[in-house]
């Protein structure tokens, strides 16, 4: 007859014949701890674990407290104190809860942090994700001080102080340009102390909404307007730093793949990234216009993930059909050598899209789980197609302004400027220049009036002559003559 602790007998049989038995346990000082509502717990032991068994509202329950006296104890204290508040809920209908009732964590600053990036990456995206994690970078180095820790040791600790000390300190912080080590450091910019502060904004707002439940009820966000500031305005009355002048002197020196691809920036006001994401299906020459947003709409979408066409002048022509060299599908700008080789590999959208979609499949469980995902995916399968990106683009673009001694910090991007300034000064209406820049039309008078996107851009053609009459000069220089319009009945 076997005598003395009902656990280490259990410990003691033989695997598989009493790993799976409860056995009688005891949790501060015993076995059964009774209620002010007159329920009864006692504390049991299988496997190792301390369980909780009892009936509370005429139901019987069970729950598991852990496999540590410690924490089992601690959550049996948190059970006997919410079924005398009447606020206890079994694990059966604990799953059902919207909101999670759940202790507040003590979590310190990198904690949190990383919970926030973790949920970033799931809902938004690896990109996101990432521009997050750079921006509270400074935060973690400023509250992992050791004299910041013995202050604000906990995020919960985060107060008024600790902004201000944190303000105080980015502006005193040294950076470097990408986070290159090697490169000569500088302060960070105002707009940048202002980007950090408005992304730890952002994380405390999470951590504080009652279905995260990160930060206890009763705290309040200490990052407040007064302490971020107003973001910085550009001067309405700043310089065109790619006039229309210095477009031509581009056209000029352009050689036959850099006046195909980045033509279309000096004419159309494109971010570098619609450029390169452009498909040979996206170019209707029936219409005279590019469509963006049409088709992959899930993967191939712009910033603001609105769908529109965008005409084309007839100058431009003879550039695209030279992009896309008889090709049926596939990315309309493409790099230098796949573009002096000419032929296409996909021969259809379908087959496209079969490439993508079998693509998708390949990833990496976990690598894809939201759209922009997708458009990471389906942007790298387009430059394995022989796609430019918009890096790409931009640095040939760099090295034309470098030829013409153009040293104003222009980019690529800063043609969208530029486009948009002479549009406006073709006195475009309102509601065709939102459209017309890939902007939301929702404005009360898009419900009544209908937009013609054609006549605006025939408009604005006709004040930026000179610019095409440039581009069809280069474009005859190169060899690209204009095809016959095709005879089609639209």
């Amino acid at each position: 007859m076997m005598t003395g602790n009902p656990a280490i007998q259990l410990l003691t049989q033989p695997a598989g014949t009493g790993q799976r038995r409860m056995v009688r346990a005891e949790l501060m000082g015993g076995h059964t701890h009774a209620t002010l509502t007159g329920a009864q717990i006692h504390i049991w032991q299988r496997g190792g674990r301390y369980l909780a068994r009892g009936r509370y509202q005429n139901r019987p329950f069970g729950e598991t407290l852990g496999d540590r006296v410690p924490e089992a104890t601690a959550r049996l204290r948190q059970i006997l104190t919410d079924i005398e508040n009447g606020a206890y809920q079994r694990p059966s209908d604990a799953r059902k809860r919207l909101l999670s009732a759940r202790v507040v964590p003590r979590l310190t600053t990198r904690q949190l942090i990383d919970q926030f990036l973790v949920e970033k990456r799931q809902v938004r995206g690896r990109q996101t994700a990432g521009d997050y994690r750079s921006r509270l970078n400074p935060v973690l180095a400023f509250a992992e001080q050791a004299v910041n820790l013995r202050r604000w040791p906990l995020a919960r600790d985060i107060d008024r102080d600790f902004v201000r000390a944190l303000r105080s300190f980015l502006f005193q912080q040294q950076t470097t340009r990408n986070g290159r080590p090697g490169a000569r450091p500088k302060p960070l910019s105002a707009r940048q102390v202002l980007n950090v502060l408005e992304c730890l904004r952002t994380m405390l707002v999470w951590a504080s909404n009652p279905a995260v439940r990160k930060l206890p009820a009763d705290w309040a966000n200490p990052v407040t307007h007064d302490l971020i500031g107003d973001v910085p305005a550009k001067d309405p009355l700043r310089e065109d730093k790619l006039p229309l002048t210095d477009r031509i002197r581009l056209v000029g020196i352009m050689d036959r793949w850099q006046l195909c691809h980045l033509a279309l920036s000096l004419v159309l006001p494109l971010r570098p990234d619609e450029a390169a994401g452009l498909l040979i299906g996206d170019v209707n020459f029936e219409r005279g216009w590019l469509e963006f947003g049409h088709r992959l709409q899930d993967s191939n979408f712009n910033k603001g993930k609105v769908a529109f066409r965008l005409p084309f002048a007839d100058e431009l022509r003879p550039l695209l059909l030279a992009c896309i060299q008889g090709r049926a599908e596939g990315p309309l700008l493409r790099r230098r050598a796949a573009f002096d080789r000419g032929a296409g590999v996909v021969q259809s959208t379908d087959e496209l899209i079969g490439c993508y979609e079998a693509t998708l499949l390949q990833e990496p469980p976990d690598s894809v789980q939201t759209a922009q995902d997708r458009k990471r995916v389906l942007r790298r399968l387009l430059r394995q197609l022989g796609g430019v990106s918009a890096d790409a683009l931009n640095k040939e673009f760099k090295t034309l302004l470098a030829r013409l001694g153009i040293k104003n910090s222009a980019t690529l991007y800063s043609l969208r400027s530029s486009v948009t300034t002479a549009m406006k000064n073709a006195n475009l209406p309102h509601l065709e220049m939102r459209y017309l820049t890939s902007h939301s039309t929702n404005d009360i008078l898009n419900e009544y009036a209908t937009l013609d996107p054609v006549a605006a851009m025939r408009q604005y053609f006709d004040g930026i002559r000179p610019l095409l009459d440039a581009i069809a000069a280069r474009a005859a220089a190169c060899g690209l003559t204009a095809d016959p319009r095709p005879d089609v009945t639209t």
